[in-house]
Parts: structure tokens; C-alpha cells; sequence
């Protein structure tokens, strides 16, 4: 899986650079912002069915408004954030990246796994810095 994690770096290397570099990969996970850039579409269902026709499995983060996930050009799974009061979204991305991997590697379906990312990223955003969140207290 590759997250690119960065507007500003997809924007430097060029689309079709970092298409080609991540090339094989069986699940992109871009934000809403990196798949419009990847893409040229600003709808965020858009984008994530046209990357789909080139990896496996899409999944575009949406922030508050959770996430979606994209296979064979159809968007499958549409899952919202739960609403939560955000302090601060440094990390949110990168909660959700681990969660989504973990829930995978435990044998979660696609759509199980957006939902664990999904928590994880409103979890972060309720504390102030890039710190993981508490499970065991659901901070």
C-alpha cells in the first residue's frame, strides 16, 4: 500500500511520475486533495473510480467527512468519520493509514478497515499534536 501523504510533494514530482513510481501497489490511500491532483477530477468519487482502473483498491480520506473506497472504476464503501470535536488534525491521515493496515493484516474486509481507520483519524483529531491516540481510554 502507498499513502502519498503530501500534496505539496505529488504536485513537485509530477502525477504521472508518482503514478509510475507506486506502479503495482495493491492499495492507494490518498487524501481527497492528493486523488484530485492524481487525477485532475475534484470529486473525490471520481477520482478514487478512476484510480481504481490502475491499483486494486482506492481509498480516498475525506477528513470529517470519513472515507470511500474505490475497486474495478465503482466506489464500493462510503464510510462516514464519527463526529467528533477536532483540537487539531496533524496526524489524522497517518492514524487512519495505521488503523486501516492493522485491521487489514488482522483480516478486516475493506470496508471494515475504512471504518477502523476512520475511528483512529477522529481519535487523533481530538488531541493536540501528531501524539496516537489511547485506545483503552478512547482518547
Amino acid at each position: 500500500s502507498v499513502d502519498p501523504a503530501s500534496a505539496g510533494f505529488l504536485a513537485e514530482t509530477g502525477p504521472e511520475r508518482f503514478l509510475s513510481a507506486v506502479d503495482g501497489v495493491a492499495v492507494l490511500l490518498p487524501s481527497r486533495d492528493e486523488a484530485e491532483l492524481l487525477t485532475g477530477l475534484p470529486d473525490p468519487a471520481d477520482a478514487a473510480s478512476k484510480l481504481s482502473h490502475r491499483f486494486p483498491a482506492v481509498v480516498v480520506k475525506l477528513g470529517a467527512e470519513g472515507a470511500l473506497v474505490a475497486r474495478n472504476g465503482e466506489v464500493l464503501h462510503r464510510v462516514p468519520a464519527p463526529p467528533v470535536r477536532a483540537r487539531d488534525t496533524t496526524g489524522a491521515g497517518d492514524a487512519f493509514t495505521g488503523a486501516f493496515l492493522a485491521a487489514r493484516l488482522a483480516g478486516a474486509g475493506l470496508g471494515e478497515a475504512v471504518a477502523e481507520g476512520c475511528d483512529a483519524g477522529a481519535r487523533a483529531v481530538r488531541l493536540t499534536g501528531g501524539r496516537p491516540p489511547d485506545r483503552a481510554s478512547g482518547t
